[in-house]
């Protein structure tokens, strides 16, 4: 009777194996220029970094990401403690099915620009600066989907 149980457990095993493994690539992240689409805040800080010297920056804002690849705001901002309140913030980003994907953001007449990791249900995304010059990261969160 054991040979027959742990006989049965393994042709059980052979035949769940292809099924779960079906299962999990139907699981797997999709994403696209679709999946931002609404409204999000957030805020950042860290460091431009030129000559030697490092001056300290920190930003909020609210974002509106239309899903397909455009993206308008506003955003406040404290570079070395100066104040800028409350200057528009455009940009454009690019996703790509495995939820990675690019930013560029212009304020004030500079664009930065960041790698950016979405979540599969596009409720918030993590982003990294890729400028030279610059250190920063952020994470963003949708408050609506209009």
């Amino acid at each position: 009777m054991p040979i027959v149980a742990v006989l049965g457990a393994g042709a059980l095993a052979l035949v769940l194996t292809p099924a779960l493994t079906a299962s999990a690539a139907a699981k797997a992240p999709s994403c696209s220029n679709a999946t931002l689409k609404g409204t999000y805040t957030f805020a950042s800080g860290g460091w431009t970094v030129a000559g030697g010297s490092t001056t300290p920056f920190a930003l909020a804002g609210v974002e509106h990401y239309d899903g397909a690849g455009n993206i308008a705001g506003v955003v406040t901002t404290s570079i070395n403690g100066v104040i800028i309140p409350g200057t528009p913030n455009t940009g454009t980003y690019q996703i790509n099915a495995d939820c990675t994907g690019t930013a560029a953001f212009t304020n004030s007449g500079v664009t930065t620009h960041f790698d950016i990791y979405v979540s599969p249900d596009g409720d918030e995304f993590q982003f990294v600066g890729t400028d030279p010059g610059a250190v920063t990261s952020a994470t963003e969160i949708r408050v609506s989907r209009r």
